[in-house]
């Protein structure tokens, strides 16, 4: 089970996501997306760091990464 304070909830393909941005040691912000049994855990670079992450770009980001396990 995911701590859900300070996420973001999604729902893809039927599935529970859960998606953050947080800084990583060089103050670069970092997307983290995790599924609900944490089973899927990503994190990846924001395209733009004025731009916030929406849940389109975080579902653009899923639909990659079930491409390639799939």
């Amino acid at each position: 089970m995911v701590s859900k304070k300070g996420k973001r909830k999604l729902i893809y393909e039927g599935r529970v996501f859960y998606w953050f941005v947080r800084m990583n040691s060089k103050e670069i912000p970092r997307l983290h997306i995790l599924s609900e049994d944490k089973k899927i855990q990503l994190e990846c670079a924001l395209i733009d760091r004025e731009v916030p992450a929406v849940s389109s770009y975080v579902r653009q980001i899923l639909k990659e990464h079930m491409n390639q396990i799939n």
